[in-house]
Order: structure tokens, then sequence, then C-alpha cells
């Protein structure tokens, strides 16, 4: 069977079928595989078991792994995975961490380079919820009022981990905190597609240069709201053994976090370093 790329959501979630990604991926293979990456922006290969070896193996593909800021969440054998659970130290649940990430984001936008792209491999997953949500920003943007989109497009936003907004900070180890804000373009021209994107984000962004906070916050809450609405995003229903890739340079992601069963998920995550914005 040949390589077979189908539209999973209405706006950028694709599943590629007939590619083995525990082994290696011929050229001309790949090369169908990365343009759907890069037309579609989310992908999704289902029912293949991953070791951690053989992910670090086929996320590699997609370019350099870069490790995760925070070293506490490392896997214990590769640095270039973190172990994403809501487990704490003794086996139990904790209810805290079925929230972490669930506001709209980019990953590693905080750094020079912000990440390329983000793999995620289910190790377990609860029964009922869980869904992670992805945002096209490329076509957010593309929309977007001409009014709105003059206001922003110009703009360079500062970006921190901690965001100034949201909850988490408390879970920062100390090395990290000293880590600086870094600006970005408001606005990101795609480096391979060309493609413009809305990359400040409601997670991380703190300011907008030449602004003053509540003046760039007026702003970027109109941005956000414009870019929220459900027609620029699809959701995915994870099961067992799914990897999921997604663009960072061009989409937004959160979790949900309905766990009603209050039932154990456990992930395997890596992130592709990117390039810088400007």
């Amino acid at each position: 069977m040949g390589t077979e790329v189908i539209r999973l959501g209405d706006v950028m979630l694709a599943e590629v079928k007939g590619v083995d990604i525990t082994k290696p991926i011929e050229p001309e293979t790949w090369a169908t595989v990365y343009q759907a990456f890069l037309d579609h922006g989310v992908l999704v290969f289902r029912d293949q078991p991953l070791t951690p070896g053989l992910m670090v193996q086929f996320a590699t593909y997609f370019g350099e792994l870069q490790p995760h800021i925070t070293k506490k969440y490392w896997h214990p054998e590769f640095n270039e995975l973190i172990v994403m659970t809501n487990l704490d130290e003794n086996g139990e649940i904790n209810p805290k961490d079925d929230s972490r990430g669930d506001t709209w984001h980019t990953d590693m936008c905080y750094f020079e380079e912000p990440a390329k792209a983000t793999m995620l491999h289910t190790q377990q997953i609860p029964d009922v919820g869980g869904d992670t949500q992805f945002g096209n920003m490329t076509k957010a943007f593309d929309e977007m009022p001409v009014t709105l989109k003059n206001r922003i497009e110009n703009k360079m936003a500062t970006f921190r981990y901690g965001g100034v907004r949201v909850t988490g900070q408390e879970r920062l180890e100390k090395a990290d905190r000293g880590k600086p804000p870094v600006p970005h373009p408001a606005i990101r021209t795609h480096p391979e597609t060309g493609r413009r994107s809305v990359f400040v984000n409601p997670a991380h962004a703190v300011s907008i240069e030449g602004m003053e906070d509540d003046e760039a916050w007026e702003l970027m809450e109109e941005v956000f709201a414009w870019c929220i609405q459900e027609r620029f995003q699809d959701r995915h229903h994870w099961r067992m053994n799914d990897t999921v890739i997604w663009d960072n340079r061009c989409c937004w992601h959160r979790a949900t976090a309905n766990n009603p069963l209050r039932q154990p998920r456990i992930f395997l995550r890596t992130t592709v370093r990117g390039t810088p914005t400007h």
C-alpha cells in the first residue's frame, strides 16, 4: 500500500497511512510525508507502538531535537524526550497536571529559536477526555479583519516561559526563572512556505514593543479573541499508539483539562529545534 494522506478535520488535522514509522523511511516516501506536514500542519500516525528510541529515530527526520527547558521532566534515557503525565511521584493522579497546557500556546516560543515542531506519542490515556485542540494561525491571519491586521502585523512581541496571566509559574525550576524574555514578530513568516501566521499567543506573550502594557494587552486580547474561534480549530481524540506531530510555526495548541474518570495519562514528547524568527 502506498502513502495516503487523509484529512481528519476541517482546518489542519490529517492522518498519514501506509508509512511504517518504526523503520527507516525511503526518501520518496519521506518527501510525501514532509510535504503533508507543510500542507496541513498537524499529522497523525496511528496504531504504531513506539519505544523511546524509535520515537527519537522518527522525530529526527524532521530535524535536530531540542531538550526541554525543565530538566525534571526529561526521560531517564533520552534527554530529547520528556514524560508528560498526570501522575505524581507516588503514582497518584495530580489534578493540577490535568490542566497543564490548557492555555493556547506554541511550544518553546520563549527561546530565541522557537521549536519547529512538537511530537507526542501515547503511552497511557484515559477512557474519556484528554483531547488536544489545534488552531490554524495561518487561516486566522488570512481571514483577520484588515483593521486588526494592520494594528498587529508589524509589531514585535516579547515572550517568556511563565507568561504573565497564566498559572504554573511556581512549577518552574529556579534555574529556569531567570531565563530572559525574548522578542519575536507577533505575526511570523513561515520559513518554508512563506505564509504568515499569528505567532503571539496567550500563554507566553507578555508585552508588545513600543506599547504600554495595558494598550498591548488590549490589542493582544483582541487578536486572541479572533484566533480562538472554532472555525480555526481542529480537535484530536487520542487513541493508544497515536503519534502526532504539529508545526509550531503556524499552529497553536492546547490540552483539554477534562478527565472525569480521574484516570492516568502518560505521553512521550519531543520537540524539533527551529530557526530564528527575524
